[in-house]
C-alpha cells in the first residue's frame, strides 16, 4: 500500500479495527474497585496489556488492573526523517533501546537475574520518511541531513502537532470499514491502540546556535486524573517533561488518550544510554497528572526537598545551574553520608541534617555533586533506592545504604552515554511489577510502569 507521502507500506498487526474500541475522549466515572493479585473475580485474571478490547492508553482497564497486568507490549511507531540512515540503520537503534527499556523494568534486576522484563516495547515496521526514498526526492540543492519532508515552522523549528494533521496521516494503517479504505490519522492510531508511542529520528545537531529543526526530544500530552484516580474527562497535563529546561510542550492536538512521543538517537550517536535519560524525563514529569500517587514518587524521585527539609528547593535542578555538567561547579557537597550542604542562588548557605533522601533522577544519581554527575564512583552518601517504602529498618523505616557504585556500574559497558549504567540501575530501583512496598497511605505500592500509559 502506498500512501499519499509515496510511502510504501505493508503492515501486519493482527488485529482488527473493528475490534479495537476507540476511547476519544476517556469518561469522567467512577472507578471501579481495583484488582489485586489472588483475587477469584474471572475479571481481574492476571493478564498482559495489551488484551482484548483492552489496548490504547489511558483505557480505564490500565488504572484497575495495575496490579494483575503481568507484562506491556506497548507498540511504537518509528518516524526516520535522517537522510543519513536508512530502515536497518534506524531498526537497529531501535532494537537497541527496546532491549534497554526491557532491562531497565526488571525490578531489582541487580539483585534477582530472573526478574521478568515487564516492558517490552513492540517496533513497528519503520516509516521510511527520508530523500533516500526514491519517491520522495529532495531538490539537487538540498544540503540539510534531515529529510524536506520534516515538518516545521514558518521558522524552520519541528513543529510535532504536523504529524496530527490529515495532510501528515498516512502511516500506512486504513480503515478498512470506509469505502473506499480511508488512512487513519496519528490521533486514531493512538485512540484505537494501534500506536502507543511515537519514537522519532533525525539527522540534526543539538548545537548552541545550531539548527532548530532537531525534533525535541521528549513530548507527552498527558489525561489528568483526581485524588481518588477517576480520570478528568477532556483534561490534559499538555507539557509533561523534565530534565534540562525548558520543557517542550505538546499543544494544538486534540488526542483523547494520553500521546508519547520522543527522539531517537541514531546509530553511532550519543548512545543508548542518553535515550533512556530522556525518556526518564517523562518518569519525573508525569505526577501532577497523578495526584494520588504523587507523594510516593516525589520522594523516590527527589523533588520534594522544600516540604521533607524545609529549604527553598524541591529538587537540585532549582539551584544546579543546567550547564553545570560542563562546568563541573558542585552545587551540593556532603560532609557525612546523612549531611547537605550548598547555597542558594543569593549566596546564603543551607544545610539538610539529616539527609534521608529517596533514589534520585534522571540527571542526579543519590551521589552527585552536579547535574550530569554520572562519574562519580565515590559511596560519600546515603539513599533508600534498594528499599524504598520496604519498611524493613528496625522501627518501620527504609533502609538507607551507601551508594553503590559498583553495582551501578556494572552496566556501563552496555549502556554508554548519559550515565546509561545509573539509568538502569534508578529504573530497576523503581516500583516495578511484583514489588512488595508499600505506599505512605499503607496501602500497596501500584507498579509505576502501568502509569506511563494511564
Amino acid at each position: 500500500m502506498k500512501n499519499r507521502l509515496g510511502l510504501s507500506l505493508s503492515l501486519s498487526l493482527g488485529l482488527s479495527l473493528s475490534a479495537v474500541a476507540c476511547t476519544r475522549v476517556v469518561d469522567a466515572v467512577t472507578k471501579v474497585e481495583d484488582c489485586m493479585p489472588g483475587s477469584t473475580d474471572p475479571a481481574c485474571a492476571p493478564a498482559p496489556w495489551p488484551t482484548t478490547g483492552h489496548g490504547a492508553n489511558s483505557d480505564p482497564w490500565l488504572v484497575t488492573h495495575n496490579q494483575v497486568i503481568t507484562l506491556m507490549k506497548p507498540n511504537v511507531l518509528v518516524l526516520n526523517f535522517d537522510n543519513g540512515a536508512t530502515s536497518v540503520d534506524t531498526m537497529t537503534a531501535a532494537q537497541a533501546l527496546k532491549n534497554a527499556l526491557a532491562t531497565g523494568s526488571t525490578f531489582q534486576g541487580y539483585q534477582n537475574p530472573a526478574a521478568p522484563e515487564f516492558l517490552q516495547y513492540q517496533i513497528l515496521p519503520i516509516v521510511d520518511l527520508t530523500n533516500n526514498n526514491p519517491n520522495n526526492p529532495a531538490p539537487s540543492t538540498w544540503t540539510n541531513p534531515s529529510s524536506t519532508l520534516l515538518p516545521t515552522t514558518s521558522t524552520g523549528q519541528f513543529d510535532p502537532t504536523q504529524l496530527f494533521l490529515p495532510e501528515f496521516a498516512d502511516f500506512g494503517f486504513s480503515d478498512t470499514s470506509s469505502s473506499p479504505p480511508r488512512p487513519l490519522s496519528l490521533c486514531e492510531l493512538f485512540e484505537k491502540g494501534l500506536v502507543n508511542e511515537v519514537w522519532i529520528q533525525d539527522g540534526e545537531l543539538d548545537l548552541a546556535g545550531g539548527p532548530a529543526r532537531r525534533a525535541p526530544l521528549y513530548l507527552e500530552r498527558k489525561q489528568k486524573y483526581d485524588q481518588r484516580g477517576n480520570a478528568i474527562a477532556g483534561s490534559f497535563d499538555e507539557c509533561v517533561g523534565g530534565g534540562t529546561p525548558p520543557i517542550t510542550c505538546l499543544s494544538d492536538i486534540s488526542c483523547g488518550v494520553t500521546v508519547r512521543m520522543s527522539h531517537l538517537d541514531p546509530v553511532g550517536g550519543a548512545g543508548v544510554g542518553c535515550d533512556l535519560e530522556i525518556r526518564g524525563w517523562g518518569i519525573e514529569g508525569m505526577w501532577d497528572a497523578l495526584p494520588a500517587f504523587q507523594a510516593d514518587a516525589t520522594a523516590f524521585l527527589n523533588q520534594d526537598f522544600d516540604t521533607r527539609f524545609g529549604v527553598r528547593f524541591n529538587a537540585w535542578p532549582q539551584i544546579c545551574d543546567a550547564m553545570s555538567a560542563d562546568a563541573k561547579v558542585p552545587c551540593v557537597t556532603y560532609a557525612t553520608p546523612t549531611r547537605a550542604n550548598g547555597t542558594y542562588p543569593d549566596g546564603t548557605p543551607w544545610t539538610i541534617d539529616p539527609f534521608l533522601q529517596g533514589c534520585g533522577s534522571s540527571q542526579f544519581p543519590p551521589n552527585a555533586i552536579w547535574r550530569g554527575d554520572f562519574d562519580d564512583t565515590t559511596s560519600n552518601v546515603e539513599s533508600r533506592c534498594e528499599h524504598f517504602g520496604l519498611g524493613d529498618a528496625p522501627g518501620g523505616g527504609d533502609i538507607y545504604e551507601m551508594y553503590p557504585a559498583a553495582t551501578v556500574t556494572a552496566q556501563v559497558s552496555t549502556y554508554v552515554g548519559c550515565g546509561g549504567d545509573w539509568q538502569i540501575y534508578w529504573r530497576q530501583s523503581m516500583p516495578g511489577y511484583q514489588n512488595q512496598a508499600k505506599a505512605s497511605d499503607g496501602s500497596p505500592m501500584k507498579n509505576w510502569w502501568p502509569m506511563l500509559f494511564y
